[in-house]
């Protein structure tokens, strides 16, 4: 049996040959019936809400000025009554009481870890864990990671960054899984071309921009389907889920994809796709409630075709509890029921809500755009900045969209045209393409996610 087919047989949890993830692998959460998953959250929310009501001044502020308060009878239902929480107010509770913000519900001592994240205004954010936490996150992750088709017996390339970032948690959560781990830095393209070489992995997590610019180099020399690589999970910005994005990935790299994703704020790793590549599993049944919301805040049933933001509160955090977070990923929601037997809902990354811009009436979002670019690979790369005028969502046709192509090609008219033609009949706005070589587009290494750029 080849490498390949031993991953494809073994990666679906209830697969007989599967016995080293039953400890992973929890069939009472993961294929529980929706009454027993809403009987689960609601007891771990029970000693969530004390914990908040009695330790959180954040949240005493918030409610008393809204005339509400955590009492007993605060149930997951109830919560529709109380306020979202929003990044800019974990931002300012920072700044009114520092280091971690008014919002930390532990004594300081007992934080063991703490995360930055880049801030707006120069000031990273801070995230802090106790161990408790740091084991939450790490089960939540597992959980993910291993949906995506991760196991012991394999040997894993991991190009997310460590350091002060979030993302280097997932580090510590592919140890837990117990492959080989083979750690480089972002960027180090250098030393991710060697391990493929060298034939030192078989699967590779990376963001789906990294694995774009990989794809676009290696295609010189016959790609990179010789390297051994059966598998790439992609993460850290959306794009991998996209038809045209996912099979010019994989066929570069003759490999399967799935993606994963999470939410620094919430966990790191939140979301993880199973093999049959039907979208993300959630991945925090019992640890974290989901809502879905439309554009006015309303609730959206987490059901087939429905579509919203996603919300989330912490069923088990200590440190930094949070309750209604607006996550700003608009999402759509493909499926509750799997060939793999899990039967948490799945979905995909329609596109970030803060980075959606309106043409005449119509909401469109970055990754949409990316979405009708990549079915011009190989002449464009997939990586894709709508630039706009200024920062509010209004944006006057024709849009000006930057795309990247790859190094040596030509900058040619034509194709900036038939891209454009093909933006105005799938997303109804006209656009006006510069098509812009690879070594200008900027770093493609973390997090470039398609973005739209205010030059006001």
């Amino acid at each position: 049996m080849t490498s390949k087919e031993r991953w494809q047989d073994s990666t679906g949890p209830m697969a007989d040959n599967d016995r080293d993830g039953d400890w992973v692998f929890d069939r009472s959460v993961e294929c529980a019936t929706p009454e027993e998953r809403r009987q689960a959250a609601e007891r771990a929310w029970a000693a969530q809400r004390e914990h908040v009501a009695a330790n959180s001044s954040f949240y005493r502020r918030t409610y008393e000025e809204a005339g509400l308060r955590l009492t007993s009878t605060v149930g997951l239902a109830e919560l529709s009554d109380f306020p979202f929480t929003t990044k800019d107010e974990l931002r300012t509770a920072q700044k009114r009481e520092g280091p971690f913000g008014d919002h930390l519900a532990v004594p300081a001592s007992t934080v063991k870890r703490v995360y930055q994240t880049s801030g707006t205004s120069g000031v990273p954010s801070l995230i802090a864990l106790t161990t408790e936490d740091v084991k939450t996150w790490t089960a939540i992750g597992s959980r993910s990671y291993f949906a995506t088709g991760i196991r012991a017996h394999n040997s894993v390339l991991t190009t997310f960054g460590a350091g002060p970032f979030v993302a280097g948690h997932i580090h510590g959560v592919i140890a837990n899984l117990g492959p080989r781990a083979v750690p480089v830095g972002p960027g180090d393209t250098a030393s991710v071309l060697s391990a493929l070489e060298a034939g030192l992995v078989d699967t590779m997590l990376t963001t789906p921009s990294f694995a774009l610019y990989l794809a676009d180099r290696l295609q010189s020399s016959g790609g990179a389907s010789g390297f051994g690589v059966i598998h790439m999970i992609t993460g850290g910005e959306p794009g991998g889920g996209l038809p045209s994005i996912r099979t010019l990935i994989e066929s570069a790299f003759g490999a399967r994809l799935t993606e994963a994703m999470g939410l620094g704020d919430i966990s790191p790793s939140l979301f993880g796709e199973c093999p049959a590549q039907q979208g993300m599993h959630f991945g925090g049944d019992g640890l974290v409630w989901p809502e879905l919301i439309d554009e006015h805040g309303e609730a959206v049933p987490i059901e087939p075709g429905a579509t919203g933001e996603l919300v989330y509160t912490h069923l088990r955090r200590e440190a930094m509890p949070l309750i209604r977070f607006r996550s700003s990923d608009f999402v759509e929601i493909l499926t509750t029921e799997c060939p793999c037997g899990r039967t948490s809902f799945t979905m995909r990354i329609r596109g970030r809500v803060d980075d959606m811009f309106i043409v005449r009436g119509v909401n469109v979002y970055p990754s949409a755009v990316q979405a009708v670019v990549g079915t011009f690979a190989p002449a464009a790369t997939g990586r894709v900045q709508v630039v706009l005028a200024t920062d509010g969502p209004a944006a006057t046709p024709p849009v000006p969209i930057d795309i990247e192509i790859p190094d040596g090609q030509a900058a040619n008219p034509a194709l900036a045209e038939d891209i454009e033609a093909a933006l105005h009949q799938s997303l109804r706005f006209r656009a006006q393409v510069r098509l812009v070589s690879a070594s200008d587009f900027g770093d493609a290494s973390y997090k470039t996610r398609p973005t739209r750029r205010v030059d006001g």
